[in-house]
Formats: structure tokens, C-alpha cells, sequence
């Protein structure tokens, strides 16, 4: 009997390792699965699952070309993006545009990032699964003045992956274009500060669906507004300031209830659902739809996204 007990135990510990060390390896991925769907009164709608009229959105470019509707926003009823009009300067402004570039106090922010986990192919094929696969990370933006002016300086820690990377260069162009500051003075790291046996220490962090958190992080540094505490986001961003959809968005109402400080969950316009309303409501989890970053922004911070001075 002894040894039967014996058997079970080792043979759980065992499978319990196998599970986790697959969950620490596991990375997100900001688009895949991700669904275009054409409802009956001709409007789009990005879900996490196929369907009728639907097709499925492939690549991180697919999503940046994908136009979003300007005409209607749930989060406020404002109907234009203001600093995506006009004489917008470009990422690297060209001489004679007004831009700043005066020196701002360097600025911490703390980010959290949503992200979608599953267990490997070959383990969900044995009829394992994953009760909840939303996470959050919390990570760490540090952005400060470049005095020198051949910036921007944009780096990560090594939990971070090559279209993270990518995403984050965008962010910073994305959040100086819309706070006319040129980005040659910015220097941007994000990393993700680990506490001692932290089950975060293997994490792998890629894709683009934080992209819109960090340019709104970005630029409350440069305009020396505080972010919420209480706010979780997931979206892409493009350099012309728009907001993009991502996948797994129902996990991510899981991973946002993670840390009790966290109340609001905005997200890509188009993406809200009846479903995911209820939901969040059912997390205590209030879903908000934002199409610009000028949206998001203000949400974010209490602020309006303007000019720095």
C-alpha cells in the first residue's frame, strides 16, 4: 500500500512539473486566431473565432492595414481623432515642424500586459487543458530625455522577443507623433522586474497587442500625466495612431481579474460583445472600447493627448 501511495505521488509531481515548466515556455502571440467577421448590417466586428462571413486576419501587417470606423465611439461619443488630422508631423520630423524636444523628467511606468496562454499541441491532444488562460505581467516603462538627439533609444530586457521589440519602436513613434515631440530625444526600455522565485522567471514575451498600452505610457511621460492604476489595455497600434484588434480578449478579462487593483479592461474597437460584457461584469471587470490613441489616452490619464510644450 505504502508503495502504491509512493507510485501516485512521485507520478503527480512528476506531471505537475511537465505542466508548469510548459506554462513558463509558453509566449504570447498578439494575432493568431484572430477573425474578421461582416455582420448582416454590413459592419465589421474582430472575434476569436471563425464563422459565417468571416475571414481569418493572418500577420502583424494585416492588422496595422485593417481600417477602423471613426464615425461612432462607444468610450465617449467624440467622433475624430484631433491630432490625426491636419499638419501631423511624421516619426522624424522634418526641419521647420513644430515639434518639441525640451527636456522632460525621466518617468517610471507601470504597465500591466495581458497576454493568452495555452499548454503545448501534444499535451491538449491528451485532454489536458487550462481552466484560465489569461495572464498579466506587470512591466516596467522607463522613458527619459536624450540629450544628445540620436535617438530614439529603444531597448527591452530578454523577456522580450523579436516582434515585441518591433512593437515597442512603433509605440514610441506612434506616441511622439501624437505628442509632436521628436523622437530622436526619447529613450524607451521596458522591462520586466522580477521578484525572487517568481513564476514569471521563464516568460517569453512577443506580439503586438501591447503596443497601444506602451504609446500611451510614452506619452504620458512626455506630457507629465500619471496613468490609472486601475486600468488593463490590450490593442495594437499603428503609426498613424489608430487602434487595431487582438486575439483572446476573453481570456483577458481572466488574466486582468488576476491583480485586485484592476477594475476597467479597454479594448479595440469592434471587438465588444454581449458575451464579454457579461463577463466582465461577472469579474467586476468594465469593458471600454477606444478606436484612437486619443481615446485611450484620455481614459488612461484624466488627460486630453496634446502638443508638448
Amino acid at each position: 500500500m505504502r508503495s502504491t501511495i509512493f507510485w501516485k505521488v512521485l507520478m503527480r509531481a512528476l506531471v505537475s512539473t511537465a505542466v508548469l515548466s510548459a506554462l513558463l515556455v509558453a509566449v504570447e502571440n498578439g494575432h493568431a486566431g484572430l477573425w474578421r467577421c461582416v455582420q448582416p448590417d454590413g459592419t465589421m466586428v474582430f472575434q476569436d473565432g471563425g464563422g459565417l462571413n468571416c475571414r481569418k486576419v493572418d500577420g502583424l501587417s494585416a492588422l496595422q492595414s485593417t481600417p477602423f470606423p471613426r464615425e461612432e465611439n462607444s468610450a465617449n461619443g467624440r467622433q475624430t481623432d484631433p491630432l490625426s488630422t491636419g499638419d501631423v508631423p511624421t516619426p522624424y520630423p522634418a526641419e521647420g515642424r513644430n515639434v518639441s524636444s525640451r527636456p522632460f523628467p525621466a518617468t517610471s511606468r507601470a504597465v500591466p500586459a495581458l497576454s493568452v496562454r495555452d499548454l503545448p499541441r501534444e499535451w491538449r491532444e491528451k485532454g489536458w487543458n487550462l481552466p484560465n488562460k489569461g495572464d498579466i505581467q506587470l512591466l516596467q516603462v522607463d522613458v527619459s530625455h536624450l540629450a544628445e538627439g540620436n535617438g530614439p533609444a529603444v531597448s527591452t530586457d530578454s523577456h522580450f522577443m523579436s516582434e515585441a521589440k518591433l512593437t515597442l519602436a512603433t509605440a514610441v513613434l506612434a506616441a511622439a507623433k501624437a505628442a509632436r515631440y521628436d523622437p530622436r530625444f526619447l529613450k524607451v526600455q521596458v522591462t520586466m522586474p522580477m521578484a525572487a522565485g517568481s513564476l514569471h522567471a521563464g516568460v517569453r514575451v512577443d506580439g503586438p497587442s501591447a503596443g497601444a498600452f506602451w504609446a500611451v505610457a510614452v506619452a504620458s511621460a512626455i506630457l507629465g500625466d500619471e496613468l490609472r492604476q486601475d486600468l488593463c489595455f490590450s490593442g495594437t497600434i499603428d503609426v498613424d495612431l489608430t487602434i487595431g484588434p487582438v486575439e483572446g480578449v476573453d481570456h483577458k478579462i481572466e488574466g486582468c481579474r488576476l491583480l485586485p487593483q484592476f477594475h476597467e479592461l479597454m479594448i479595440p474597437w469592434g471587438q465588444k460583445t454581449f458575451a464579454l460584457v457579461e463577463k466582465g461584469m461577472a469579474r467586476s471587470i468594465k469593458i471600454t472600447e477606444v478606436s484612437t490613441l486619443a481615446e485611450a489616452y484620455e481614459i488612461a490619464t484624466g488627460q486630453p493627448l496634446r502638443p508638448a510644450p
